[in-house]
């Protein structure tokens, strides 16, 4: 069996001091085998934002991906979040863009963020279906991980409401795929959702911030369990003295995707 760590909406800049020092003893204590950061590290896209997430993340010593989110955009510099909106980001974390092999699994990164949209809430997702399509060609027959800022649906029980640019598209283009699992954040809560079409499925879940930012009242991180046929995921949630585990469920992998175990 694999151990993955989910982590997303660090917000360096906004850090919460005690969930960012106790989720890193607990997830040294963890000892995964890889970590996918699922977006938002920074609050402001501010160099010495990505400094401090660098310098935390580097004491890990596992394989991680890496992708960005809104947030990691230059909040102060509109010129540069419209011409370069992730050349900061790239400058410190594109190191971590490789899809990760963990067992018989492959984890490849989707950027769902942009730095400016011509709608109302440019901070919401937006999927280019051609990117996507690159990813499904990385993790081709794999058992495949898809990782990205947002996701694709709104998910039942979050925080917070989403509305991704094409992720009913993207959603369906996944459903057929050997992606099970589409691992994302923003929404700053812990979810589980099975999305299920006639094609296939794929389990979607989001993770909590370790952020102060918080919109379900804790601070949380997810950890995966993976096997060759099944996967269990539990939120780590942090009572503000010290994070407790919450099962979130667990499924396996059939001849027609992945379902509830």
């Amino acid at each position: 069996m694999m151990r993955i760590i989910q982590l997303a909406d660090l917000h360096f800049g906004s850090e919460n001091p005690a969930a960012i020092a106790d989720a890193a003893e607990l997830i040294a204590s963890e000892a995964p085998d890889a970590l996918m950061i699922c977006g938002d590290l920074t609050q402001r896209g501010a160099r010495s934002e990505f400094e401090a997430a660098h310098a935390w993340l580097d004491q890990f010593d596992v394989p991680q991906l890496v992708v960005p989110g809104n947030h990691d955009t230059p909040l102060l510099n509109a010129i540069s979040r419209v011409s370069r909106p992730f050349s900061r980001f790239g400058r410190y974390f594109s190191d971590r863009a490789a899809p990760v092999d963990i067992g018989p699994w492959r984890a490849a990164g989707l950027n769902s963020a942009r730095g400016w949209q011509a709608r109302s809430n440019w901070a919401e997702g937006s999927i280019n279906t051609a990117q996507l399509k690159i990813v499904l060609e990385e993790i081709g027959e794999r058992l495949g991980i898809l990782v990205c800022h947002h996701p694709f649906k709104p998910p039942a029980t979050a925080p917070a409401h989403t509305r991704t640019a094409r992720g009913i598209k993207a959603s369906s283009l996944v459903a057929p795929s050997s992606i099970h699992l589409v691992l994302s954040g923003h929404v700053h809560g812990a979810s589980a959702d099975l999305q299920t079409y006639s094609t296939g499925s794929y389990l979607s879940l989001t993770s909590g911030t370790l952020s102060t930012r918080l919109r379900e009242g804790q601070a949380a991180f997810n950890a995966i369990t993976l096997g060759e046929n099944e996967v269990a995921a539990t939120a780590y949630r942090h009572s503000g003295k010290r994070f407790s585990p919450h099962p979130m469920g667990e499924w396996r992998i059939g001849p027609k995707g992945i379902e509830a175990a």
